[in-house]
């Protein structure tokens, strides 16, 4: 793991502030050794040029922990073999189709690091290394961590509907070892005035944050659906495929669910399967890409998901060790909410975040890598992230919305 000392240099100081142009304003914040905030007021490309500047080392050293993962989870599986097969498949291209504003954002990180698009989407899209590893008999998203430590995408997420303009959610966020530090939030107001936060891994893994219309997006992994492609023999970088960092991106630019839905059935193939549970509008959506080009959601007072879909048969591998227990998981947090969605404090949701059953512990190659709870008050959103442990009184980093 790179030294904290490596990690830290390039943002050595707490706050930096930076005016690059009449219409750009940038606040860098690190607030923990994992965890920084980067403030920024420009373009979506002006946006990735900046991350891509201050926070390089971050970015070039978490890109280097990747590809020596990918090697742990499938020998010979590299970066390079992986930007070669999306340079092949046009990867970059088909965003630039899709989602024109992705598409700045990667090109802004490409220019200002000097690597190309789709060796940045290569390790952006990490949901789709995990399945090639995962297809070519390497570990994958189906093991439990007593099988394979190294077994990614465990996350579990809960919410409330808003009432009187209140609410809130919550989410532990479990993947990878190496996404424990270089943690970015991108704090961006757009040139149209539009404000979003994107929870990134090293500004290059969307896994969560809040849209300009100040809906809380929790973020999953649909570990079933991408196994049900694999039995059935299907393409994972299709010629079809809509790249998933549209799913990953372009969900913070909307506004109302109603668009969330629009934008998940815009196209009916993506290269990856996620679940999303939004809060802050009203009753709580729970929606999903599915295999066959289905997309499923419903509304209700309170949502709850986990890593296997819930409108789906189940097949006969989710079982009770199935993703590190997602079915478990699943059980626990819907009987959490029936019992305590209008009842419990902030306290009591973190509490039960580092409960043993959805707190996944830091190990070497995989764990939990924040624990976040969401407070939504008319319009403002104060998200606050737990790291090395969940729980009532434990170090919390606070960033604020609105």
């Amino acid at each position: 793991m790179q030294p904290k000392s490596n990690i830290m240099k390039a943002l050595i100081f707490s706050t930096l502030v930076l005016a690059t142009s009449f219409s750009v304003n940038a606040e860098l914040i690190q607030h923990s050794e994992q965890i920084g905030e980067i403030k920024f007021t420009g373009s979506t490309y002006e946006l990735g040029q900046h991350v891509g500047e201050v926070a390089s080392e971050q970015i070039l050293a978490g890109m280097q922990r990747f590809d020596t993962t990918l090697g742990v989870m499938l020998p010979g599986l590299s970066l390079s073999k992986l930007e070669q097969s999306f340079t092949d498949n046009k990867v970059f291209s088909k965003l630039k189709l899709a989602s024109p504003d992705a598409a700045q954002y990667i090109a802004g990180l490409s220019a200002s690091l000097d690597i190309s698009p789709n060796r940045i989407l290569a390790v952006g899209m990490s949901d789709e290394a995990i399945l090639e590893s995962q297809r070519s008999g390497g570990m994958g998203f189906l093991q439990a961590e007593g099988h394979q430590p190294a077994a990614p995408a465990k996350c579990t997420s809960f919410a409330v509907k808003a009432k009187g303009g209140k609410a809130w959610a919550a989410s532990n966020f479990d993947y990878m070892g190496i996404n424990y530090q270089g943690l970015l939030m991108l704090n961006h107001t757009d040139t149209d005035g539009g404000h979003r936060i994107i929870q990134t891994w090293a500004g290059l893994i969307p896994y969560g944050g809040v849209s300009k219309g100040g809906q809380v997006f929790l973020m999953n992994t649909m570990a079933d659906e991408g196994t049900a492609r694999q039995n059935a023999k299907g393409e994972i970088l299709s010629e079809t495929a809509v790249p998933s960092y549209y799913l990953s991106w372009d969900v913070y630019n909307t506004k109302t669910t109603a668009e969330v839905v629009k934008l998940f059935k815009k196209y009916p193939e993506y290269t990856a399967f996620f679940t999303y549970t939004v809060a802050g509008e009203g009753q709580v959506l729970n929606i999903e890409n599915n295999y066959g080009g289905h997309v499923n959601f419903s509304y209700g007072d309170w949502q709850a998901h986990a890593n296997h879909s819930l409108y789906q048969p189940k097949p006969e591998i989710v079982n009770a060790s199935f993703a590190a227990k997602s079915v478990a998981r699943q059980d626990a947090a819907e009987n959490f909410m029936k019992k305590e969605a209008t009842t419990a404090s902030k306290a009591d949701v973190q509490n039960f975040m580092g409960h043993s059953v959805l707190w996944k512990g830091r190990g070497e190659l995989m764990g939990t890598v924040t624990s976040t709870f969401y407070e939504i008050d008319n319009g403002k959103v104060t998200l606050y992230f737990q790291t090395d442990h969940a729980g009532e009184n434990e170090k919390t980093v606070v960033i604020t919305y609105g």
